[in-house]
């Protein structure tokens, strides 16, 4: 194998080959050498990077003393690393700037990194992003480093309202109902979209749903919510735990060690990506079903997660329950389901008494 990957590395360098190709030939060598010696290959990255080695030598500290400080203000993970992510932008910026310290830094170079950032964010996620750089800048004043950055940035920023993308009841059955259970894919499919429907669960947590979650005894799922870390409890409806049990004896592979419940349905058999896995699990049944939002465009499991919510609304359950349902921190996040609930919405519009228009001008 070391002579072989020598020949690689010769045919590379005389140009007979491209560099992505000797990449390729060398990983694929270390694979057959790992499972020659051990009977098994790990799934693993070969190379791992630290997000901070993109700052240099003078903001590095910065960034990790940072982070290790936002360690101690009790904010949810997500939170902390997307403050975290927000200021290794603007530090590893900050150089090309001309800005050689954190202590030379002036109300202008925050304003110009808030413009900056205004190139990489959408409209709609510079709200986060500025609220990011606030309390990079109240870190640096606390730290003794500055004063006075808080004032350069916006207080205000304008953010796109959008309506939450909602299905009606029929849809969202046509959706649970449109995988194929004769198949190992198709069980977890469908037990996975019956859990969205039917509690409203983030894709985040379905994901990182574990065995031992599920209390079979009692009926109930009780897990950590990835967002807030805060414990939720959920009833194991019976439709929901039929299907999940379906997959778990007739569908998960057998003798994984992985405790999660919802794996992929090929090697490796890991937990599925909240991300790409569970959106390709929607987008297919959306694809099956030819069905769209009412109010929007989206394929995921979100919009399982606004339906549940809306269709609660349209029972008329009041907003703390919806909240605690969806394992929200307060009731102002399930507000913004207000909007898909057009029933409701009609009975709050007024009339013009006592604000009747002008008579147009002959």
């Amino acid at each position: 194998m070391a002579a072989y990957l020598q020949v690689v590395a010769t045919k590379c360098r005389d140009g007979q080959m491209k560099e992505w190709k000797r990449k390729l030939l060398r990983k694929s060598t270390l694979v057959l050498v790992e499972v020659a010696r051990t009977g098994s290959y790990r799934w693993a990255l070969s190379f791992r990077r630290h997000p901070n080695d993109a700052l240099d030598a003078v903001f590095r500290p910065v960034q990790e003393e940072f982070e290790s400080w936002l360690e101690g203000q009790r904010l949810a993970g997500d939170t902390r690393e997307l403050y975290a992510t927000v200021s290794r932008t603007i530090l590893a910026w900050l150089p090309e700037r001309g800005v050689t310290s954190a202590r030379a830094l002036a109300g202008s170079d925050i304003a110009a990194a808030v413009i900056f950032l205004g190139g990489r964010y959408k409209p709609g996620s510079m709200r986060t992003a500025v609220t990011a750089v606030r309390v990079l800048c109240r870190f640096l004043e606390e730290s003794g480093r500055c004063t006075g950055l808080a004032r350069a940035v916006p207080r205000q920023v304008s953010r796109r309202v959008l309506f939450a993308d909602v299905l009606p009841g029929g849809d969202v059955e046509a959706l649970t109902n449109s995988t194929n259970t004769a198949t190992p894919q198709g069980r977890r499919d469908k037990a996975m979209l019956l859990l969205a429907a039917r509690t409203g669960l983030r894709p985040v947590d379905i994901s990182g749903l574990r065995l031992q979650d599920i209390d079979w005894a009692q009926g109930q799922i009780t897990l950590a919510q990835h967002k807030t870390g805060a414990l939720l409890i959920l009833p194991l409806l019976a439709d929901v735990g039929k299907a999940i049990a379906d997959y778990l004896l007739h569908g998960r592979p057998d003798g994984v060690a992985d405790e999660h419940v919802f794996l992929r349905s090929q090697a490796p058999y890991v937990g599925l990506s909240p991300s790409s896995g569970l959106y390709n699990v929607a987008a297919a049944a959306f694809a099956r079903t030819t069905t769209s939002p009412r109010n929007g465009t989206g394929h995921g499991f979100r919009v399982l997660r606004a339906s549940f919510a809306t269709r609660m609304l349209e029972d008329d359950t009041s907003l703390p329950v919806i909240s605690g349902a969806l394992g929200h921190r307060g009731i102002a996040s399930a507000k913004h389901y207000l909007a898909a609930d057009d029933t409701h919405l009609r009975d709050c519009c007024l009339d013009f008494a006592g604000i009747e228009p002008r008579t147009a001008r002959p």
